[in-house]
C-alpha cells in the first residue's frame, strides 16, 4: 500500500477517524465527541480538526450513523448534510462511502442511495471481522448502542438491514456505556432493603453507573454529564443519588454502589437478552465464540458469559485503540483491499477482500 487512507464513523455524538498507510502494523486512531444536533454547522472544521491530527491522507472511506440526529428532518438530509460536510473540509481529496450493501459508492452515488448509506458502520466492522474471525458472534458495545452481528462462514448473516430490522431482530440494543439514561434502562432500584422507584429525569447516565463502579475512567466519560458538572468518581455518585431524589451524604457510599450495580446488570441483561434473539434464530449453526469490541466491552463479555460463549477480545488483534473505533478502522482496511484487488479498479466495483490478519 502507497496511499494513506483514513476511514470515518461520523456519528451524531462522536467522530472517529483511523488512519492507514505502508508501513503501519496497526491504524492511528483518533475519537472526538462532538454533538452534532447542537452545532451541525461545524461538522466540516470539526473533521478537519480530526484529520489534522492523524496526518495527510490520499483517500477517504466513509461510515455514519449521525443521519439519525433529531437536527434534521429524515435520514435523507442527514446523509445529505454529512456529505456536504465532508466535501468542504476534503475537496480535492477521493472518497469513497460505505453502505450497508457492503459496497463503496461516490459521493455522488451516495446522495442518491442515501437510506443504502444511512447506519451502515455496524456492516463495515463485522465484514472486517469476518476475516479473521469466520464464524462468531461480533458484539460492540459503543457509547451509545450495541450491536449483535452474527457472522457464519465468513459471511454477515444479520437479518436486520436497516436501524428499525435490527432492533427487531435483536441485533441493535439501544443501551451503551456512556449516554444511556438510567431512567431508560430500570425503573426501580435497591434501596434499604426494598425496591425503590427512580426519578423520570435526565438525572443520571450509564456513564455515572461505569465512572462509579470504576470501569472506566474520568478520561473515557467523553459525553456530557447530565448536570454540567465534572466527571470525577464522587461526582458521578451524586448523580446516581439524585435517581431515587436523595443526596449522596445521605446515601452513602454502599447504597450508592448497590444502586449502580443493579442498573449495570440491568445493562447485561438488555444486551443478553438480543444476544440470545440472535442465538435462537440462528439455531445449531449459531457460532459459539462471541468478539467483542467497544468502550463498553466489560458489558460485552459479561453479556456473552451470562449467554454461555467464548469470548475473545478483538483487542488482541486489532490493538485497544482500534477495537474501540472498529467501524472507523474497518471502512479503511476494505477500501484498502478492494482498490487493490487485480480484478477490479474501482471501489465501488470490487467484491469483498480475501481473508487477512487483521494486523
Amino acid at each position: 500500500m502507497t496511499t494513506s487512507i483514513i476511514g470515518w464513523d461520523i456519528g451524531g455524538a462522536n467522530i472517529k477517524a483511523a488512519r492507514i498507510s505502508e508501513g503501519q502494523s496497526r491504524p492511528v486512531m483518533h475519537e472526538r465527541a462532538f454533538p452534532l444536533w447542537r452545532e451541525p454547522a461545524r461538522l466540516s472544521s470539526v473533521l478537519v480538526d480530526v484529520a489534522e491530527v492523524l496526518g495527510s491522507a490520499q483517500m477517504m472511506a466513509i461510515t455514519m450513523t449521525a443521519e439519525l440526529a433529531d437536527c434534521f428532518a429524515n435520514k435523507r438530509e442527514g446523509v445529505a448534510s454529512v456529505l456536504d460536510a465532508l466535501e468542504a473540509a476534503f475537496p480535492d481529496v477521493e472518497s469513497w462511502v460505505y453502505g450497508t450493501d457492503d459496497r463503496f459508492r461516490s459521493v455522488d452515488e451516495a446522495r442518491r442511495h442515501p437510506y443504502k448509506i444511512a447506519a451502515a458502520n455496524w456492516m463495515a466492522g463485522a465484514t472486517f471481522v469476518a476475516q479473521t474471525f469466520p464464524d462468531a458472534l461480533f458484539l460492540d458495545v459503543g457509547s451509545t448502542t450495541s450491536d449483535i452481528i452474527p457472522i457464519v462462514g465468513g459471511r454477515v448473516v444479520a437479518r436486520g438491514r436497516t436501524d428499525p430490522g435490527r432492533l427487531r431482530s435483536g441485533e441493535l440494543v439501544y443501551t451503551g456505556a456512556l449516554r444511556t439514561p438510567i431512567a431508560a434502562i430500570v425503573r426501580t432500584v435497591p434501596f434499604r432493603g426494598r425496591r425503590c422507584r427512580v426519578a423520570a429525569e435526565y438525572f443520571a447516565s450509564s456513564a455515572d453507573v461505569h465512572r462509579w463502579l470504576g470501569c472506566i475512567g474520568e478520561d473515557e466519560y467523553t459525553c456530557d454529564t447530565p448536570d454540567g458538572r465534572g466527571r470525577s468518581r464522587s461526582e458521578a455518585g451524586a448523580r446516581l443519588a439524585r435517581m431515587v431524589c436523595a443526596d449522596f451524604d445521605r446515601l452513602g457510599d454502599e447504597r450508592v454502589t448497590a444502586i449502580a450495580e443493579h442498573v449495570s446488570g440491568a445493562q447485561v441483561r438488555q444486551i443478553a437478552s438480543g444476544l440470545w434473539q440472535v442465538v435462537r434464530r440462528l439455531g445449531p449453526r449459531c457460532p459459539k465464540m462471541a468478539v467483542i469490541a467497544g468502550l463498553g466491552k466489560f458489558l460485552a463479555r459479561a453479556a456473552a458469559d451470562a449467554v454461555g460463549l467464548e469470548v475473545t477480545d478483538l483487542a488482541d488483534a486489532m490493538g485497544p485503540d482500534a477495537a474501540r473505533a472498529t467501524p472507523a478502522a474497518a471502512v479503511a482496511y476494505l477500501l484498502n483491499c478492494r482498490r487493490e484487488s487485480p480484478a477490479e479498479s474501482r471501489p465501488d466495483r470490487m467484491t469483498p477482500a480475501p481473508t487477512g490478519a487483521l494486523t
